[in-house]
């Protein structure tokens, strides 16, 4: 059921919104989209996460079981809100995630619709771009494990078929990517090519025929893998009402007679994952007016970043090699404002970081821990 992915990464973010009336206008459709109010009550208003699916422009909620759970065909909003540490004040960091099957238009919808989200909350939000595989560590952080499926929901534009459930095979594993994230346990579940060859000995894999779910732990496994791998069968067999017992994995694959030539001790999943060069000096550069009212984008410090190189007058990028960060000042004229993300995203593609690497967009006043963290001595903005 893959759909071949038309979105283009340089495409995603959120250039061309900004001017007032637009703002005004998205504040109101905000107001008028079902999404945004859950079981009656506007979302937002108090701590917890809210999830929501792209379908056809619109936005389904994802139930909060299968909260970490995303077809790779689809893209997501979600919405995690927080207390602020010895305050009232809610924090809000709005994700639009992106599968890397997902086309165009439902990346879009994603990006506009996160936007519209930050509206409906007054501008206080934070926004990320995510990209499957390689989220930031605040998004990991969010979940026990992430899990990605195959599949996805018919585009607006692009017919897919409808989701069927059929026999499929998941890889549980603990990738490189997740080390030095706040969640130390966390583990990636990937939908697998359903053959003996998708094996390797560094993982847990479980095949799931929907009546019945088998476990197969490779010889250099870790613990977190095989408790994560039996915490999932347990949850995949209570949603089914108890359907699923143990039986031979390999006669359920149909190769038995392969399994010695089925183990191998490569990780390709690990090899598709492309490593930040976390070598790379930080760097902050400056949105601003120029001559004629043009934009200009200057290089501010290399290095050692600290708080008082910024202006509330004017938009800042900063880039610390994993992350990219658009701080946006309280006084940036509207022009600024509008094409910060643009700037950013313009800036990634003539560095020398992966296209895939996240872009935050955070507020003057709205600073989180994890920017916080970046700047050189920081004791409170």
């Amino acid at each position: 059921m893959l759909r071949n992915s038309t979105w283009r990464l340089d495409d995603t973010n959120l250039a061309n919104f900004g001017s007032d009336l637009e703002k005004q206008h998205r504040k109101e459709e905000g107001a008028l989209e079902t999404a945004w109010n859950y079981e009656g009550s506007p979302i937002g208003h108090e701590p917890g996460m809210w999830i929501w699916r792209v379908q056809n422009f619109s936005l389904l909620p994802v139930p909060i079981k299968q909260a970490g759970q995303f077809y790779e065909g689809d893209s997501y909003i979600v919405l995690s809100t927080t207390q602020k540490k010895g305050s009232e004040a809610l924090v809000h960091n709005i994700h639009f995630w992106l599968g890397k099957e997902t086309t165009q238009d439902e990346a879009g919808t994603a990006a506009y619709k996160t936007v519209e989200l930050d509206d409906f909350l007054d501008s206080l939000a934070t926004q990320h771009r995510e990209v499957q595989r390689h989220e930031s560590s605040q998004f990991k952080a969010y979940f026990r494990t992430l899990t990605y499926l195959q599949g996805g929901f018919e585009s607006g534009f692009h017919h897919v078929e409808e989701e069927e459930h059929h026999t499929r095979l998941l890889r549980v594993h603990r990738p490189s990517s997740l080390q030095g994230t706040r969640t130390q346990n966390a583990v990636a579940i990937s939908q697998v090519a359903l053959s003996p060859a998708s094996l390797n000995a560094h993982a847990v894999f479980i095949l799931d025929t929907v009546d019945v779910v088998y476990s197969w732990q490779g010889a250099q496994s870790r613990g977190i893998e095989k408790a994560k791998a039996a915490e999932f069968i347990a949850q995949l067999i209570s949603e089914r009402n108890g359907l699923g017992e143990m039986t031979s994995f390999w006669d359920a694959l149909g190769a038995a007679e392969e399994e010695e030539e089925a183990v191998n001790d490569t990780n390709d999943e690990e090899d598709e994952e492309a490593t930040m060069d976390e070598g790379r000096e930080h760097r902050l550069l400056r949105l601003h007016s120029g001559l004629l009212g043009r934009l200009k984008l200057d290089v501010v410090a290399e290095g050692k970043i600290n708080k008082d190189m910024f202006d509330s007058k004017d938009v800042f990028i900063l880039d610390v090699s994993h992350e990219i960060f658009v701080w946006v000042g309280r006084k940036a004229s509207r022009k600024e404002r509008r094409h910060g993300l643009q700037y950013a995203q313009d800036y990634l593609k003539e560095s020398e970081l992966p296209p895939f690497t996240p872009i935050c967009q955070i507020q003057e006043g709205a600073e989180d821990e994890l920017f916080e963290a970046q700047l050189e001595g920081w004791q409170g903005w």
